[in-house]
C-alpha cells in the first residue's frame, strides 16, 4: 500500500509543474505571453533534469555505502526514467514556443544560427531527446552494456543546458549557478572517489 502511494505521489510530481506554470502565467501578466511560457517551460525542464541527476547521485551513494533502499522507495528507480522523459517533454514545449515567438520554422532555425546560446541549447536538447528515446526497456535490451554508457551523457548535457541558461540575457545567474553547483559537487565527489579507487587498484607506480 505504501509503495503504491509513493508511486502515485511520484506520478503526480510529473504533472504538478503544469499547475505552477499556469499559476505563474496568470498571476504575473506579461507583455509577451509566448516568451513567458517559453521561459517557464524551459525552467521546469531544467529543474527536472537537475532533479533526475540528483536522484541518480543519491541512489549511487547509497549503493556505495552498502545501504539498501527501503522497498517502498523502489519506485524511485523507475521514476528516474519517467522524470527524464517528462523533462524532455517540458523542454520540447520550451523549444516549440521559441518557433512560435519567431513566427515560423525557418525563422526559428535562422534565429538559432545567429545566437550562440541557442546553438548550445539546441545541442543539449537534441542529446536529451536521444536519451529520452532510448529510455524504454526495449532499448535497454538492445543496447546492453552500452545503454549505461550512453545515458551517462546526461551529465555533460546538463552542463550544456546550464551554459545555455547562463548565456541568456537577464538570466538569473545566481539562482542557476547555485543550482548547477548543488548538482555538480556530489558528481565531483563521485568522480574523485572513482579516480582514487582506480589508483588504489593499480597499486603504487614503480
Amino acid at each position: 500500500m505504501t509503495k503504491r502511494l509513493v508511486n502515485l505521489a511520484l506520478w503526480f510530481t510529473l504533472v504538478l509543474p503544469l499547475g505552477w506554470i499556469a499559476w505563474r502565467f496568470f498571476s504575473i501578466p506579461s507583455a509577451n505571453p509566448a516568451q513567458e511560457l517559453n521561459h517557464l517551460f524551459g525552467r521546469v525542464g531544467y529543474y527536472a533534469l537537475a532533479f533526475n541527476i540528483s536522484i541518480g547521485t543519491a541512489l549511487a551513494s547509497l549503493k556505495i555505502a552498502n545501504v539498501r533502499l527501503p522497498k517502498f522507495l523502489f519506485p524511485l528507480i523507475a521514476y528516474r526514467r519517467r522524470l527524464g522523459v517528462a523533462g524532455v517533454l517540458y523542454l520540447a514545449a520550451h523549444v516549440s514556443f521559441h518557433f512560435l515567438i519567431e513566427a515560423g520554422i525557418l525563422e526559428g532555425f535562422y534565429a538559432i544560427l545567429k545566437a550562440k546560446y541557442l546553438w548550445v541549447g539546441s545541442a543539449a536538447f537534441l542529446g536529451l531527446v536521444l536519451l529520452a528515446a532510448t529510455s524504454n526497456n526495449r532499448s535497454v535490451r538492445w543496447l546492453g552494456k552500452s545503454w549505461n554508457s550512453l545515458h551517462r551523457a546526461v551529465y555533460p548535457l546538463f552542463f550544456l543546458a546550464t551554459a545555455h541558461t547562463l548565456m541568456i540575457e537577464k538570466a538569473d545567474i545566481i539562482h542557476f549557478s547555485f543550482l548547477a553547483a548543488l548538482v555538480a559537487l556530489p558528481l565531483l565527489f563521485r568522480f574523485l572517489r572513482m579516480v582514487a579507487k582506480s589508483h588504489t587498484a593499480l597499486g603504487p607506480m614503480r
